[in-house]
């Protein structure tokens, strides 16, 4: 693979916020493209370097405000300057570079709002890639948790419900109206109004999909928790992370939401990288390959309960490319 490098001057605007969406999608290449890694990695280490020699001075008016904290609780007068070390910058390189941490960041803080200071417990699950499961939660909701996924399970003393989803997982949920029902995914939250439907979204990956089998789910902003849509049966909800777009669309055949559950993979107009990332979760595999320009061809196709020698037959003769497999790699020409 052959190593590219990224435009710094793009990369601070977008951290100062002041990117076209010509540029945001350019941004999305890079935390896309492996090409892009070492020179992405170098940016922040050098970003992080410089950042760590700063010192920054108080904000307004926090001298003041400490002297009165001191004052109120006896606290003997320290003479060292205050200095604030944590800046916007910093938190804005840490949360937007690393897509894969911004679920984790935001998660507990809309957690501690939801649970107002009250004990939660928590409950865990991860499958490996390869692997499928079913869990039944302890209220009784039923969750298919997809390969290479991670599923937490929080319930308060308030009794309400909390999830963290990372993967694709498909909920059937046990509506109780006192008791609401929210499933975390990165920058949204997806609350129950009674019904099944299915999420997903993997770490590292700006979109987040949300479709609806039966019933109604409600959509919001995290951590602001405001209201974004409502999704009835046979909807489906894509939300770009980076670009903060969602579109929503009425599927053709709501029956195949949830189909992987039953071994059923269906691409629609998809990015040969985007299916084979899916193959690698599926089949514990990993694709690399020859030429980037063959990530970007656009294929539609059906999986169904394929191995992985069909399945790569099947994607071959789709995409007209050319497989050669040595154990658990796999190229692509």
């Amino acid at each position: 693979m052959v190593s590219k490098e990224v435009d710094r001057q793009l990369l601070f605007k977008y951290l100062e916020g002041n990117c076209s969406r010509d540029q945001l999608v350019q941004i999305r290449e890079y935390l896309r493209d492996e090409a892009y890694r070492d020179s992405l990695n170098q940016f922040m280490e050098e970003e992080w370097a410089v950042l760590g020699r700063q010192e920054f001075p108080a904000l307004p008016g926090l001298e003041e405000k400490y002297a009165r904290f001191r004052a109120a609780h006896a606290i003997p007068v320290d003479n060292k300057k205050t200095v604030l070390r944590i800046t916007r910058r910093m938190v804005t390189i840490a949360a937007a570079l690393v897509l894969g941490a911004v679920g984790v960041w935001q998660f507990p803080r809309f957690a501690g709002r939801q649970s107002h200071g009250a004990a939660v417990q928590w409950l865990s699950w991860h499958n490996e890639p390869g692997h499928r499961r079913e869990i039944l939660l302890p209220d009784s909701t039923r969750v298919y948790l997809g390969p290479a996924g991670t599923l937490r399970y929080g319930q308060n003393d308030d009794q309400s419900r909390l999830v963290q989803l990372e993967g694709e997982a498909y909920f059937v949920v046990r509506h109780d109206q006192r008791r609401p029902f929210t499933v975390i995914t990165g920058a949204l939250s997806t609350r129950d109004i009674g019904t099944e439907f299915n999420i997903r979204y993997y770490p590292g990956e700006s979109s987040i999909a949300i479709a609806v089998a039966s019933g109604k789910v409600q959509v919001l902003n995290t951590p602001a928790a405001t209201p974004l849509a409502a999704l009835a049966p046979g909807q489906l909800l894509q939300y770009d992370s980076l670009t903060r777009q969602s579109e929503i669309t009425d599927l053709p055949n709501p029956s195949a939401i949830g189909a992987w559950r039953k071994g059923i993979l269906f691409f629609r107009r998809q990015r040969l990288k985007e299916v084979t990332s899916e193959l690698e979760r599926y089949y514990r595999v990993r694709f690399q390959y020859s030429d980037p320009a063959k990530e970007e061809i656009l294929i539609t196709t059906l999986l169904d309960n394929k191995n992985l020698g069909d399945a790569l037959d099947i994607l071959a003769l789709t995409a007209g490319v050319h497989f050669t497999r040595e154990g658990t790699s796999i190229m692509v020409k």
